[in-house]
């Protein structure tokens, strides 16, 4: 069934490929599993793929009322349970690059390898106000009323077939649940510390032309993580894996195979 009720949660997942080492795929704000499907047919023949919708997105469950990231991070660990999954190797989008990091924290023993696209060391700030500004707005005006200046922010223009073509994905979001995933991604904070918790061999891997987390935020990052490596794909944006994905597989399987 591709929907589990973990008993806090019901996800949605696609589960398909071969029978090697299960790689879980996190999308961002906005998205679901659709989000990798240029992705999933490169993974696929190579090893066993899940991409899931976290908790308010998607075909996911959507609960009333606030939530943390450290939630979603504990929804995946149950998935991974449910599935029978001891460890996977993780690859994250965004606000899915936030969830991995935050799994690899809470339940180390699950992470084999943390492959994160577009990532920042925090949401303080100007990350904080963008998304909680634009959780009130999303309640009074729908998806419509933000959805040109959000992708914007997220496909250069150079990526322009790729915008048109996600903006169904992105007006299809429940507007209230939506609301409820922002401001729990404003509400993150994430110390050095934490993120030096993390021991999976870690990639951090932003797209040359993101102009909300840039490279410069993923070296913050990659800094802050033991061992970790920065990577950038020359070809992407904020979303590499909408935009770059035969660069984000290749980068992904040397990963896995180091």
């Amino acid at each position: 069934m591709p929907t589990i009720d973990t008993g806090r949660i019901a996800l949605f997942h696609e589960d398909t490929g071969s029978a090697n080492t299960p790689v879980l795929l996190l999308h961002e704000l906005g998205g679901s599993s659709e989000s990798w499907a240029k992705v999933i047919p490169l993974l696929a023949p190579h090893r066993r793929v899940i991409a899931v919708d976290v908790r308010c997105a998607g075909r996911s469950e959507k609960p009333p009322g606030p939530f943390e990231m450290a939630d979603i991070a504990d929804d995946l660990n149950d998935l991974a349970d449910a599935l029978r999954i001891a460890r996977f190797d993780v690859i994250g989008a965004a606000l899915g690059s936030l969830a991995g990091a935050l799994l690899a924290i809470r339940h180390p023993a699950r992470v084999k390898n943390l492959m994160m696209c577009a990532v920042a060391p925090d949401m303080a700030g100007p990350t904080r106000d963008y998304v909680t500004e634009r959780a009130g707005r999303v309640r009074t005006m729908g998806m419509r009323g933000v959805a040109d200046a959000s992708l914007k922010n997220s496909f250069p223009e150079s990526h322009a077939a790729e915008r048109a073509a996600y903006r169904g994905i992105y007006l299809a979001n429940d507007p209230n649940a939506y609301a409820e995933l922002s401001l729990a991604l404003g509400r993150l904070e994430m110390t050095p510390a934490d993120w030096g918790r993390i021991a999976a061999p870690t990639l951090v891997a932003p797209g040359a032309h993101d102009f909300l987390w840039p490279p410069a935020i993923g070296q913050q990052v990659a800094d802050l993580i033991p061992g970790a490596r920065m990577q950038i794909m020359t070809d992407a944006g904020h979303f590499p894996h909408l935009q770059a994905p035969e660069s984000l597989s290749r980068m992904a399987m040397a990963l896995f195979s180091g």
